[in-house]
């Protein structure tokens, strides 16, 4: 998960944790890109669209165009506050496979986690 701020991480941390899942965390979006490349284990990124270093949008371009098969394959999912179709054509045109708008709605993540990695463990939100 790529996240900046320390409240945000806290909360998806808890959410995560609790479902079964062993998050790992970046700051930026420099540290997720090099964290995906050196952790194979990586299934899915969720991943804050505006962040210090490299940008969220710049990072998927980036494990998209460089990650070669299991670059494309990877789900990413972008996290923004920001709300707006052409946010969401942003998001989507960098690599991003679906895009969630913040304030995270736990039962909105953990449904399109669902969808997007079968293998996900089935806890409740």
């Amino acid at each position: 998960m790529a996240e900046d701020s320390q409240a945000g991480r806290a909360a998806l941390e808890k959410l995560l944790t609790a479902l079964g899942f062993h998050p790992v965390f970046a700051g930026s979006g420099r540290e997720a890109v090099g964290m995906f490349f050196e952790n194979q284990d990586i299934s899915l990124i969720l991943m804050d669209v505006r962040m210090p270093n490299l940008n969220g949008i710049k990072a998927a371009q980036e494990i998209r165009l460089v990650g070669g098969a299991r670059g494309i394959k990877v789900p990413i999912i972008g996290m923004t506050a920001a709300d707006g179709p052409e946010v969401r054509r942003e998001c989507l045109s960098s690599g991003m496979t679906e895009m969630l708008v913040k304030p995270l709605d736990p039962r909105k993540l953990v449904e399109l986690i669902r969808r997007l990695a079968p293998g996900a463990p089935a806890g409740q939100p």
